[in-house]
């Protein structure tokens, strides 16, 4: 019954009435490399949309580039619903750094938003500070080195704008995933990382390294004790986010299929208890929402890079 239901928009499109959608396997490209964030909930969202559908849903890693591979191919691709672009914030960020990148607000449909997630301020354990206020007072007097993923991520960018908002100096040192740039900070060679719970959760909770603050709309629920950044004073936030794409011109009753089948799938108790383990929230957003989110974080970091004088290359 739920796929009748679901499929059921399709049939009354005359334009897609044959073939019906899906009429083979869907990919799910995820820009990243396995066992991200963006991996590990598309392959769950692939168990759910299959079995929602009767076709496979067959996730498929382009990694490179700050995600900007696997969403320029997703771009490229035929708009007939079978090939979709499991995005993050991050793949808006790097866009808007890199020349010649196409604008994900312009080239892309959205789908559905899916799930939302604070990022952690984390100090190195020998930092002298304890809060916001006291990593701004030293990052006045000394630039301040913090870590990231690489250049033009989420991390990158909100490490630019947190200097920006707060006049401190920001040093970018790059690396080749949270992962690395993590065990620099644990060993003091980093000031601070301004990532995702996923990767800090394991080390902060051991008191291995210090929570600043988070960096959403309001307290993370992972770490409740946390203050945001706007609690201690400073308009500073960053909401990360992960949700489906579709290449623009993608057929409206397969958008909204695929949105329907989402909210299902989202409305799971079971399926909000995954995102939880990832350190996120299951958020979603209708395609139509999700578009004008995408539209304005797309101006939002243009606008950060351009300030910046960032490129990426």
């Amino acid at each position: 019954m739920k796929r009748r239901a679901l499929l059921g928009t399709l049939a009354a499109s005359p334009a897609l009435a044959q073939p019906r959608w899906p009429e083979r396997p869907v990919r799910l490209v995820i820009p990243f490399v396995p066992g991200g964030s963006n991996d590990v909930i598309a392959r769950a969202l692939a168990e759910k949309l299959q079995a929602a559908f009767g076709q496979p849903f067959v996730a498929e890693n382009r990694a490179g580039a700050g995600g900007q591979i696997g969403a320029q191919y997703v771009a490229g691709q035929p708009a007939d619903g079978h090939t979709l672009l499991v995005a993050s914030l991050s793949v808006v960020s790097t866009a808007t750094a890199q020349p010649g990148a196409p604008d994900p607000a312009v080239v892309f449909d959205a789908v559905a938003r899916l799930a939302t997630a604070s990022l952690a301020i984390a100090a190195a354990p020998q930092l002298p500070v304890t809060d916001i206020a006291g990593l701004v007072r030293l990052g006045r007097s000394r630039p301040l080195r913090y870590g990231s993923a690489g250049p033009g991520t989420v991390n990158h960018f909100s490490g630019v704008l947190f200097g920006q908002v707060t006049g401190v100096e920001m040093e970018h040192v790059p690396y080749r995933g949270l992962g690395p740039a993590t065990l620099d900070l644990l060993a003091g060679r980093i000031d601070l990382i301004i990532g995702s719970p996923p990767a800090l959760g394991a080390p902060l909770k051991a008191g291995q390294l210090r929570l600043l603050a988070t960096t959403g709309p309001v307290r993370a629920p992972h770490f409740p004790q946390a203050p945001t950044v706007r609690e201690a004073g400073f308009p500073f936030e960053v909401e990360f986010w992960w949700g489906i794409l579709a290449p623009r011109g993608t057929p409206a009753p397969v958008r909204a299929a695929l949105e329907a089948a989402i909210r299902a799938a989202l409305a799971d108790a079971a399926f909000g208890r995954f995102f939880e383990a990832e350190g996120a929230q299951a958020a979603f957003l209708p395609g139509a929402e999700y578009q004008r989110l995408l539209t304005s974080e797309s101006a939002r970091w243009r606008q950060v890079a351009a300030s910046a004088g960032l490129t990426v290359n």
